[in-house]
């Protein structure tokens, strides 16, 4: 046992030391972005309630809304696009839906809709086949209208996502540099008043969104799902077909625009909105998805260091994230349940001292800094919103935990998934929302 203790201890200062330099310094490096472009954590929401600002004239912004029988949104995010991006076109892909999608669809049919509809063989292949299929509509149409690809934008939306007003022409400011290739929106989760919702807003709203701003640093900001924007020269970079087969294709993507030296960032200046979930099994579900394709993309660590293209900084971060699984997520779920077994047996052997004494003063002192850790966190997402007083944050902080616990089990079940080569996934169901009729972008 004296051994098991000792490669315990070692570990726990390994994880506790990675977890230190990048997940804090990332954190630290976010909070500083966001005080800096809006003078406050909470600023960001303001772009929620702006008017919607035209298109540059010389940028063109073509927005990809797969969909796989989503009749219950698809409507309201069209709504949304129409009136909240002037100028945006949108291609919607029917991916072989076999409800009212497309009946719905035609129904905004206007120079500034188009319908690419897939049908088996061809279709439901993966979100990556869909967008491929429709990144070839948008080539198209910019061959067939002279546009320059370097100034032809191309946004995925998921089909319940919803811009900030103007988000598209706010984030053409990024494009401005001819480095940028990619930039990727701050997520919100509506319909926050429900208690599993709340704790999604809070992952993706507080320590998502602050870490993707500390990586505007290295250039090497992650594409997400949704809100994720591209220079179309920047795919052509990529190849005929830029989204991979990947169960996270957009990460996939972000990889490789990094590899051919294209620079990826994020914006203060919008965000955009979407659907949680609130069945357990389908949240974990969910996150085993994500988990899944975050720890396959270890496979892409050999090509980022080969490229020179990739500047040492960018190489850094990126490894440090596709190492993140591995050196944080898998171990301390492990370390955690052996240090909790090992205190509450009264033995204490294992358990790494932090300070001169007997167990239980450490056993309070690593209880102290867990505390520490989650009442920060909360008070971290109370400055960035505006719909949770503070004394509802303090109180509900230990909340935090059941995402710690969330991303432990997504994660040894991805593991599983890997070992036994299972990569077939579930669609998410939509929930059903409220009809948006006078152009309502994004839900509080």
């Amino acid at each position: 046992m004296a051994a098991v203790d000792t490669i315990i201890q070692h570990a726990a200062v390994v994880v506790t030391v990675f977890a230190g330099i990048y997940n804090i310094s990332l954190l630290i490096l976010g909070i500083a972005f966001a005080r800096r472009a809006e003078g406050s954590l909470r600023a960001q929401l303001r772009s929620a309630h702006g008017p919607p600002v035209e298109l540059p004239a010389d940028w063109s912004v073509f927005v990809l809304v797969p969909c796989l029988n989503e009749e219950r949104v698809i409507g309201n995010t069209l709504h949304c696009l129409l009136d909240g991006q002037p100028g945006v076109r949108v291609i919607v892909i029917d991916d072989g839906s076999d409800d009212a999608t497309s009946r719905i669809v035609r129904a905004e049919y206007s120079d500034r809709v188009t319908l690419v509809r897939r049908t088996p063989p061809a279709a439901r292949q993966g979100k990556g086949a869909a967008l491929n299929a429709g990144l070839g509509a948008i080539r198209e149409r910019a061959k067939e209208e002279g546009l320059d690809p370097g100034q032809v934008l191309v946004c995925v939306l998921d089909a319940d996502g919803r811009m900030t007003p103007g988000a598209a022409s706010r984030v053409t400011q990024l494009f401005k540099k001819p480095t940028v290739g990619g930039a990727q929106l701050a997520v919100r989760i509506r319909g926050r008043h429900r208690w599993a919702l709340r704790l999604q807003d809070f992952e993706f709203w507080a320590l998502s969104a602050l870490t993707q701003f500390g990586r505007i640093a290295t250039g090497t900001v992650s594409m997400g799902g949704n809100g994720q924007f591209s220079r179309l020269s920047a795919l052509d970079s990529v190849g005929t077909y830029p989204w991979s087969d990947s169960l996270t294709e957009d990460l996939d993507l972000g990889i490789s625009l990094a590899a051919r030296g294209w620079t990826v960032t994020s914006t203060t200046g919008a965000f955009v909105s979407q659907q949680g979930l609130t069945d357990p099994r389908r949240l974990l579900r969910q996150r085993t998805r994500w988990h899944h394709g975050h720890m396959s993309a270890i496979t892409r660590l050999p090509e980022l260091w080969a490229r020179p293209s990739v500047g040492v900084p960018g190489r850094m971060e990126l490894t440090g994230y596709l190492l993140v699984p591995y050196l944080i997520t898998l171990p301390s779920s492990v370390l955690q349940q052996y240090l909790i077994l090992n205190a509450l047996s009264g033995d204490g052997t294992g358990m790494l001292h932090l300070v001169p004494g007997p167990s239980w003063l450490n056993v309070l002192v690593w209880q102290f800094l867990a505390f520490t850790g989650c009442l920060a966190s909360a008070l971290l997402y109370w400055r960035r919103t505006d719909d949770l007083p503070a004394w509802k944050a303090v109180c509900c902080f230990p909340a935090v935990m059941v995402s710690v616990y969330l991303s432990f089990a997504a994660s040894w079940c991805a593991l599983w998934q890997i070992v036994t080569r299972r990569t077939h996934w579930t669609k998410t169901e939509r929930a059903v929302e409220t009809p948006v009729t006078n152009g309502a972008p994004t839900a509080p």
